[in-house]
């Protein structure tokens, strides 16, 4: 093996904390396990592995009142005649982001709490509300939601 190169040897399909990596710094060899690679990630990429974790394909939906989670990416909010209240989870981490789009209003769905400084109604299908997470509250980014301040 001393003589095998790196680009001739098996490629592994799956890994585990404790297999071993090989690392050349500074000029010397060294091994690394893959439990010390993954503990000194930059917190950025562990917060997007967080994200990624968010299940992006799997849309909450609710009818009418309810919680809005922040373990999806996505909620569809939709309400028949009437006026329904929607509350909204706390978020994981600063920056994360949460869509949330209306697919069906003949009355009022309503956000008043959690949002910073404001109130969001969903009144027609089509509004949505982009929101990112940041120093405990949602802060609205965009969308077509009326907003109340």
């Amino acid at each position: 093996m001393a003589d095998s190169k790196v680009s001739e040897l098996t490629a592994a399909t799956s890994v585990n904390s404790a297999d071993v990596l090989y690392l050349i710094q500074s000029s010397t060899d060294k091994k690394l396990s893959m439990s010390t690679l993954l503990a000194n990630l930059p917190n950025t990429l562990t917060k997007f592995s967080g994200l990624i974790a968010l299940s992006l394909n799997n849309p909450q939906t609710l009818v009418g009142s309810g919680t809005i989670n922040a373990t999806t990416f996505m909620t569809r909010i939709s309400n028949a005649a009437g006026t329904f209240a929607l509350t909204i989870a706390d978020g994981t981490h600063d920056g994360q982001l949460k869509l949330i789009m209306c697919t069906a209003a003949s009355g009022t769905s309503s956000i008043t709490s959690n949002l910073r400084g404001c109130t969001a109604a969903f009144t027609e299908t089509g509004h949505t509300l982009l929101c990112v997470w940041f120093d405990n509250d949602w802060w609205p980014i965009g969308g077509t939601a009326t907003l109340t301040f």
